[in-house]
């Protein structure tokens, strides 16, 4: 898909909202397109465009062993449960404000065409600082980024549903694998067998991904030449390792995509484009709500090097399993 296709659809062009306001509903519509066509980690998560501020997430389950014989004209009393727990969204309005000189809309090649590269330039930047965010959010933080909101590592760090794992010392990938894999309830991946196995992913930095597959091609002669041509991302026992450019290298995370949610409030989009003679420079501004949660925390498994936290328990307070085990 090329830029001219890309911009169509944001509809961002600043000439089209004049001095700019609340993105219409078609308009909201096209820029979140655009996210997700840029993004292909946000087209891939649960991304839900909000109407309001706050959405309710609830996620259900059932009871394992609830079949039973069937009783001829007798009661059949229910043995099996289902249970329901809510999580929620809670947009935090953001904004993303940018100058450009006089002197820079004077000397640009592209002449009046530069508002609608300009435009395609921030909505694309508001989608690379949204996943950013979506994984390194820490609202302790005193990072002015970093504190706008809890990323997913942080939402399932303070979350005593899931299931944390001690990477430290850990330097073969292929046993970190294993042990993140182990850690996974069994019952998750009795839902997600053949086909749907792959659902489960294995989340990395780049860096451990290719520490991972120079692990193989030092195994594996033309597995390794085959890994190291196509590029393509390769698999621990059937389950996906997905490289993230804004994952650190000490933290992986074990999840299906759509565990992870993000939500955009539609009606909050606004973007402001102000001429401003005296100090000789455009203003633009993007002013966006969202948020990050997980749906199901016991569905998650997440690692980092816990030797400094005092008590943990190397292997998580949550990661007796029903069996574990990584073999679906």
């Amino acid at each position: 898909m090329n830029n001219r296709t890309l911009l169509s659809k944001a509809a961002i062009d600043t000439s089209t909202l004049g001095n700019g306001g609340k993105m219409n509903p078609e308009q909201s519509k096209q820029f979140i397109t655009f996210m997700k066509d840029y993004s292909a980690f946000l087209r891939q998560v649960d991304f839900i465009t909000m109407t309001t501020t706050r959405r309710t997430l609830e996620y259900g389950e059932v009871n394992k062993r609830g079949m039973r014989k069937a009783k001829e004209n007798q009661d059949n009393p229910a043995t099996g449960t289902f249970t329901t727990a809510q999580r929620e969204l809670n947009a935090v309005g953001t904004i993303m404000p940018y100058d450009v000189t006089f002197q820079f809309m004077k000397e640009n090649i592209e002449g009046k065409n530069v508002n609608n590269t300009l435009a395609q330039l921030f909505a694309q930047q508001f989608a690379n600082d949204t996943v950013d965010l979506a994984f390194n959010g820490d609202e302790k933080s005193k990072d002015d980024f970093l504190n706008i909101n809890d990323g997913w590592v942080s939402i399932s760090e303070n979350d005593t549903n899931t299931h944390k794992v001690d990477n430290s010392g850990v330097t073969s990938k292929i046993k970190l694998f294993s042990t993140l894999l182990a850690s996974m309830p069994s019952k998750y991946f009795q839902m997600y067998q053949q086909e749907d196995k792959s659902l489960i992913k294995i989340f990395v930095s780049h860096s451990v991904n290719r520490a991972y597959k120079e692990e193989l091609t030092s195994r594996n002669t033309a597995l390794g030449d085959s890994i190291l041509v196509n590029g393509q991302n390769v698999h621990y026992d059937g389950f996906e390792i997905v490289p993230v450019g804004f994952l650190s290298d000490d933290v992986q995370i074990v999840t299906p995509y759509k565990n992870l949610a993000y939500g955009i409030y539609g009606q909050s989009l606004e973007v402001y484009h102000d001429v401003v003679p005296r100090k000789t420079r455009h203003e633009y501004t993007l002013l966006a709500d969202f948020d990050f949660e997980i749906h199901n925390p016991d569905a998650l498994v997440i690692a980092k090097s816990r030797t400094s936290e005092t008590g943990s328990n190397p292997s998580g307070g949550e990661t007796t399993n029903e069996g574990g085990g990584g073999n679906g």
